[in-house]
This record gives structure tokens, sequence and C-alpha cells, in this order.
């Protein structure tokens, strides 16, 4: 029995009437291999007394008979595979060899492997040999030693989190349900972590202290932390313990969970869980349950509705139209079951601008503050003044938005200013149709024309000759047929020219705002404050890379770096503030020296918080003295990543000098 085979029995197991189309599709092989597989492995299932496959003349797959005890039998069948019976592929192979690795106290011979595995020696070797940059690259090493051996040397958690990803990494690790394996390889890999007899009871135990203490847990994030807990159990069993942590994680509304979890897990098993196994296992439970509310699901329904009404009374005190902004309300929606979760569990939230919100902005800080008492009603708690805060901070943004928004129809005047003749002015004008939205061409003039401009009120001048205007920016083009770059440079002129242009009927009394990060006629970014295609493993790694970059530039001291990263373990993943982008910063008082960003671009992406779906390859360093900065730099740089011509360009950049050039002037 190989792969292909287990995989057969698999699919016809978890889901009737599959085509033998569907499974030629899945091995990359054509139906005619699959008949002949079919073939094969029913005489394995007739020697074990099993019913036999079949294929109807619609192509459709099943087993001859279905009946109560098909499931458990199969089961039986699967899990008493061995090595000398299943063929592992290259991948399998290699993944069993690093668990076996990992689980072993000492020097593991290639000759062991070869004979525990029925492969050759050789095969053996280049398997190794294969596996040294998986090891280094999970921040571990495979070392080797001649006739004693290889054995991985790595910290306990680097070690724990490579066995997890062995087990997620399997193609069949999202289909395990209640524990059940049902795929050969996959029995193969996990009986090494002994798992037959201790997953039930580990099953048993975490669903019954969730329901303890009020928690839950995904089917997905179940199965997950359950793992989890078969791998502390197999590595405490050979006295391997995980280093001790901050003491202020007993603090954790959830430490209690994971101490009430792991001290049934140590009774089940017979083995003594020190305090730092349940300190470091809260970091699990954080990621992957929740609170449950009092009344089954009533948050669900409660949360919107209440939400809904906040948004309204907001509206009405601002006279702004919140009702109609969806992305408002999911965002709200989404950050109040947070605050709940936080509220409910006495967890605190910690802004580190708040103080400076509600000065800026003491009304809107007071209405949010009053709006949210329904809520507070409904949890039966009363919110922390930084959540109130944050709060403010969302609604904030949508005023100074609905300023902008109430003047969005206005375009951009321009002239249009030619080099040869009538018909070529044509064509100029009909390319110039790709800005209906945003300019309004209101003078057209040939080269020659040296006059004074007639009409006052032109913002840009797009020419195809050079021509200077004092105070007027001019965009110079090729001809009248635009090329790509070009329409790219009159829409980012046109942007920044109309955004001037709204600042000035929104504040007419007042200087217009330079948004651009300037003092004094100096960039708050310095080239050696930029790295591109930057290593890091983690999101940890990529944040700490950007902060020695605000250190190395002089913006901050070196504590302030640790800041940033402390910041993030503590509040979570807010500052992945838009897809791809990450903004990590600390309070000034943990070490801002001066106002600056440093800019890093990674090779490859990283996850923030093991949050699969908030994967970053731009993080944004950030020093800040006050809220004033943060909100200008939020504004620039959401802008910026907002614009994907903008955005493709940052990507295609190949040095830190090409970098600086770009971006300088527009953060």
């Amino acid at each position: 029995m190989d792969y292909r085979s287990s995989r057969i029995i698999t699919s016809v197991m978890n889901r009737e009437k599959i085509k033998i189309a569907y499974l030629a599709k899945q091995f990359h092989v054509s139906e005619r291999v699959v008949r002949k597989l079919v073939r094969e492995l029913n005489e394995e299932l007739k020697e074990q007394g099993l019913p036999s496959l079949k294929i109807d003349s619609k192509g459709v797959v099943d087993f001859e008979e279905r009946n109560q005890c098909l499931y458990e039998n199969l089961k039986k069948f699967l899990n008493h595979v061995d090595f000398y019976i299943y063929r592992l592929n290259s991948s399998e192979r290699k993944t069993i060899c690093a668990m076996i690795l990992m689980n072993s106290e000492g020097y593991v011979t290639a000759a062991e492997l070869s004979e525990r595995l029925e492969i050759s020696r050789n095969t053996a070797i280049a398997d190794l040999n294969e596996l040294k940059d998986w090891f280094s690259s999970n921040q571990m090493e495979l070392s080797s030693q001649v006739q004693k051996g290889y054995k991985v040397k790595g910290k306990e958690d680097n070690i724990r989190n490579g066995i997890l990803k062995l087990i997620e990494l399997n193609p069949d690790y999202s289909n395990y349900e209640n524990g059940e394996v049902w795929d050969v390889f996959n029995h193969l890999l996990l009986q090494e972590l002994e798992y037959e007899k201790r997953m039930p009871v580990i099953q048993k135990i975490v669903s019954e202290e969730e329901g303890h203490y009020n928690f839950y847990f995904s089917d997905f994030s179940f199965m997950e932390t359950v793992f989890e807990i078969l791998i502390l159990v197999k590595r405490l069993s050979k006295g391997k313990v995980m280093e001790d942590t901050d003491e202020s994680i007993k603090r954790s509304s959830k430490y209690p969970f994971s101490e009430g979890i792991l001290n049934r897990i140590g009774e089940a098993f017979s083995i003594e869980i020190p305090e730092s196994e349940k300190k470091k296992f809260v970091q699990c439970l954080r990621r992957k349950s929740y609170l449950k509310s009092s009344t089954k699901n009533v948050d669900e329904i409660a949360l919107p509705v209440i939400i809904g009404e906040a948004i309204y009374h907001i509206s009405e005190s601002f006279n702004i139209s919140f009702y109609l902004d969806f992305g408002l309300y999911d965002v709200l929606v989404d950050h109040m079951k947070s605050a709940i979760y936080r509220a409910r569990s006495g967890e605190y939230l910690r802004n580190p601008f708040g103080s400076e919100i509600e000065t800026k902005y003491p009304e809107v800080f007071r209405v949010v503050d009053e709006c949210v008492k329904p809520l507070e009603k409904y949890i039966g708690k009363q919110f922390q003044k930084d959540e109130i805060s944050f709060l403010a901070m969302y609604f904030a943004s949508m005023i100074e938005k609905q300023k902008m928004e109430q003047t969005k129809e206005q375009k951009v005047p321009v002239m249009l200013v030619g080099a040869m003749g009538r018909g070529t002015m044509k064509l100029f004008e009909t390319e110039m149709e790709h800005f209906d939205d945003i300019l309004e061409i209101v003078e057209i003039r040939s080269s020659h024309e040296n006059t004074e401009i007639s009409h006052k009120n032109i913002r840009i001048i797009i020419s195809m000759v050079p021509y200077h205007s004092e105070g007027i920016p001019c965009v110079k083009i090729s001809g009248p047929i635009l090329k790509k770059d070009e329409i790219y440079d009159i829409r980012m002129t046109a942007m920044d020219v109309l955004e001037e242009m709204q600042r000035e009927r929104a504040f007419p009394e007042q200087e217009t705002k330079d948004l651009t990060l300037k003092k004094e006629g100096e960039s708050f970014l310095k080239e050696d404050g930029i790295l591109l295609n930057a290593e890091a493993e983690n999101w940890e790694e990529a944040v700490r890379i950007s902060g020695r970059l605000l250190y190395r530039t002089g913006m901050v001291k070196e504590s302030y770096i640790e800041a940033m990263v402390d910041i993030i373990r503590e509040n979570g993943d807010y500052v992945v503030i838009y897809p791809d982008l990450a903004i990590p910063h600390a309070e000034a008082e943990k070490g801002a020296v001066k106002e600056g960003i440093s800019f890093v671009r990674l090779k490859k992406p990283v996850c923030f918080l093991d949050h699969k779906d908030k994967s970053v390859t731009y993080v944004i360093g950030l020093s800040v003295l006050n809220a004033d900065s943060i909100n200008d730099i939020l504004y620039n740089l959401v802008k910026m990543f907002s614009n994907d011509a903008f955005k493709e360009k940052l990507n295609a950049i190949k040095t830190e000098k090409e970098m600086y050039e770009l971006i300088r002037d527009k953060i």
C-alpha cells in the first residue's frame, strides 16, 4: 500500500459518490491508472475481510456495501499498516525522518533510519542532507558526528514548533475529526507521539475544561490545541521543559484555564507539569480560544444591533452619515467583540496615544463614551479609557474622511499644451478622458503661445514640450498618446493637488497642513533607515529589524526595540493597518528620541500572531512623540499602499537608494 491507495480509501470514506476523474486529477494520473490502483487495493481489502471498492458505469467509486462496522474496521486496518507494508514517497520519508529525529533523545544513525523506514542507507543519508536546510529554516540544527549519527539541536520551543509544523503541513491535517486518523501516513507520523492512547484522553479533558471555564474553540483550533498538548506530554515524558517566561502572564484571564487543563493532563499521564509550561500554554490559548457568552450565541445577535445604535447616535451627534459605511461597521463589530472579551476577562489593552486622542478630539471621546453605555450595561462591565480612545480614533478618522468626502466632486483644473496641429490636440483631448473623474480641462494652447495663463485657477499643466509656470506642477509627456508611466504620473500629480484643494476648502482659515513627514526641511526617513529583501522567520524578527534601523538612524534608544515587540504581544496585531503593511511602534517614553520611520521590505511575508490572513511584506517602524504625528503618517501610508500602480513600483525597486528617492516625499 502507498500514499495513493491510502488516499483512495480515505477519500471514499469521507465523501460518497466520489468520481474516478476526481481521483485521477488529485494524483495527476490517468483514469486507467486509478482503475489499476483500485484493483490492487481490492486484493488487500479482500485479504483483510473488508468490502471491496467498485466503479459504476458513471465512474463513481464506492464500497460494495456500507455498514456500521465498516468505518471501525477500516480504521483498524489503516492503523495497523506499518513501514514494511506502506511505501513512503520522498516527502513522506523526510517528514517521518524529521519527526523521529526531533523525538529522539540521543543520536540516530543512518542505518537505524534505513532499517526502520525500510529504505537503503544511501537514501537515508540523502534525505538527512536535504533535511538540514529545513531544520535551519526552523531555527534548529541537524548536527552529525562520526560513529554516533545525527541529532537535532535547538531551543525547546523551536523543537516543539517544528513537530507541530510537521503535523500541520500534512495534506490530511484538516481532515482530523474528533481525533480520528484516517490516513496511513498520518498514523505512522503520529505514532511517534503515542497518539492512540493519549489523544482521546486529551480531547476529553480539553472539552470538559472548555465548558468549565466558559471558553470555546473552533473545530480546527480545538484539534490544534490537542496536538500542542500531545507534543507537550511527549516532551515532558522525556524531561524536556520549556524555558520560563514573564511572571506577568499569570495575570492573564486565560491562566486559570491553562492551569485547569494542564493539571488534569499531569494527573492523567502521571507527569509533573512545571509552572513554566502553564505560563507558556497561555499563549496557545490566547491564539485559539474565545470567551463564551452567558447565553449561547447571544453576542452574534445583540452586538450588531447595539453597535448599529452606537453608530447611529454618534452620526446624529456630529451630523455625519456613518450609517451606510459598511467598512466602518465591520471594523467596529470586530473591534468591539475583542473589547468585550477583554472587559469580561479583565485584560487590558493599552493605547499609547490614548490621552492625546482624548485631548485632540474631546467631543468625539465624550460622545463615544456616552454611546457605549448600553454595551457596557449589556456585558455588565465598564470599558477602560484606552478602549474608548481606540473607538474614538475610528470615529475621528471618519469625521475627517467626511470632510474630505464633502468636496469629493471637485475636479482639478488643468491646462493642456500641445506641440503640433489641431488633429494632434484632438487626439490629446481624447486621451485625457482617462482622467474625467479627477481633471477638468479649462485651457488648451500650443507650445508657441507664451502669453500669460488666462485661467487663474489652473492647478496642473500637462505639456508635450518643456513648460514652466511658477507654483504650478507640470507633467511632461512624450506625445498625444499617453504611455502607462505617463498616465500614472498624471494621476498621482492630480491626486496630490486634489487633496491640497480639499484641505484648503475644509480649513479655509487655517494654514494648509503639510501631511508629509518633514521637519525643518529634513525628511523623517533616512536612506540608511531602509532595508530591502530583509530575511525574517517571524513577525518578532521583522519588528526587531525595523527597530534596529530606527536605532541606527538615531530615532530611538535601544530599549525601544523590545518595547515595539512587547506592545504587540500585549495588544495583538492591530499594527497591521492595511493589507501587507504593518507599522510597529511603542510609547514615546519607552525610548523615542525624535520622530522618524524605518522602512523594511521582507524577502518573504510573515504572519502576525499566527494570523495567516494577515501576512505582511512591508514593515515600517515608527518613532513618534505625539498623536498628531501618527495620524498624519497613517494617512499618508494608507494612501500610498492603496494605490495599485504605486505599490507595483514599490515591489519592483531593487536598491535602498531607489526606494528612498521614490518614497521620501510621499511619507
